[in-house]
């Protein structure tokens, strides 16, 4: 497993992530929440998405979000970074999360029960 160093997150990035939030909220089923002081978007139970609050992963201008694997047939993912540079990118952006949400509907949920 691969150890991300939490990074603080500058007050430019918190404002565009902010404008991303915006959009996601409105896209049907999606819910946040706050972890590792990072904001987490679902869509039903399948995390999609991280933005940055008080702190980013792997780059303190990163957004990360999930992308299934080049196997269509599994039912697995890998986590994708997207460099939010300047504010010239923000849609862009949105189109990767827009792509992460669709694609999360390909997802289901992990069994709570079986992880104990």
């Amino acid at each position: 497993m691969k150890n991300f160093a939490l990074l603080p997150a500058s007050q430019e990035i918190r404002e565009w992530c902010s404008i991303l939030e915006q959009e996601m909220m409105h896209w049907p089923g999606v819910k946040m929440s706050h972890i590792f002081g990072t904001h987490a978007f679902y869509h039903r139970k399948v995390m999609f998405a991280m933005l940055p609050d008080k702190r980013s992963l792997e780059s303190s201008t990163a957004i990360s979000f999930i992308t299934p694997c080049q196997d269509h047939e599994s039912q697995t993912s890998i986590w994708q970074t997207f460099e939010l540079k300047d504010r010239n990118l923000i849609e862009a952006a949105i189109e990767s999360l827009e792509k992460a949400y669709r694609d999360s509907m390909l997802f289901s949920p992990i069994d709570q029960s079986a992880v104990r």
